[in-house]
């Protein structure tokens, strides 16, 4: 036990057989101001008389970082998504080549309004879906960068030649890093006619769902979704048939 009996002029503590000068019992409880020769003294004295402070110093940083945390995860599981999942651009894998028939949502197409784009870039003006109220669509989600994209293009030309008068050919263009150079260049090279407009943040595609180009979706007169095809292997004659049964 500690004797704290007053010492005299030395400052002193009587330890068992030993004296202690003051100035080496440098050990001082936070919560009383008692003095003590060691760690495990002063942390043995805490614990016994004071175990709200001491167990509160131990547990409260790991208590802490567990609100935190807790906190943290949250945040990230209630905030809606900012950026929309990369977009996969179609090798020339036999793979990536094979086209697959999603069935139709038959939902109301989402809107949007992005900036339209020609062969001598961008035009100034912007298209809404919902502009196009009362004729069927075919958006065409691709990118200049996909292969398979490049490949299908004679073919969506040739059933624009066949049908734009009776249904609105649009294509929603992702240009990567390419920018608007690259898809005004395309369009130029291709020398395609019916709408472009140009997706650089992934919005249409986000709000279609589309993960992977190239992606066909026919809408019928009001905007209600009823083919979708994935893939260049797509066929011509699919794809009329789908336009067909939306204009008829």
């Amino acid at each position: 036990m500690l004797d704290s009996r007053s010492p005299g002029r030395d400052k002193s503590y009587n330890v068992g057989r030993f004296s202690i000068p003051r100035a080496k019992m440098a050990k001082k409880c936070r919560v009383c101001g008692k003095r003590f020769p060691t760690d495990i003294a002063l942390k043995r004295h805490i614990k016994a008389q004071h175990r709200r402070y001491y167990y509160g110093v131990r547990i409260g940083p790991i208590l802490a970082l567990l609100v935190l945390v807790g906190a943290v995860f949250y945040v990230l599981a209630a905030a809606p998504p900012q950026e929309m999942t990369p977009i996969t651009v179609a090798s020339t894998t036999s793979a990536a080549s094979r086209s697959t028939t999603h069935p139709a949502s038959e939902k109301l197409a989402p809107d949007f309004e992005l900036p339209e784009i020609d062969k001598y870039g961008l035009t100034g003006k912007s298209i809404k879906l919902s502009q196009l109220e009362g004729k069927p669509v075919f958006l065409e989600f691709m990118s200049p960068l996909c292969g398979h994209c490049v490949k299908m293009t004679p073919v969506i030309k040739d059933l624009e030649e066949k049908y734009g008068d009776k249904i609105v050919f649009l294509s929603i263009v992702w240009p990567g890093s390419g920018g608007v150079e690259l898809v005004s260049g395309f369009i130029r090279e291709e020398d395609v006619n019916w709408l472009h407009v140009i997706d650089e943040e992934g919005k249409a595609f986000q709000a279609y769902g589309v993960r992977g180009t190239p992606t066909y979706v026919i809408l019928d007169e009001d905007h209600v979704e009823k083919y979708r095809f994935i893939g260049s292997g797509t066929k011509e004659e699919d794809l009329e048939k789908a336009i067909l049964s939306v204009i008829s």
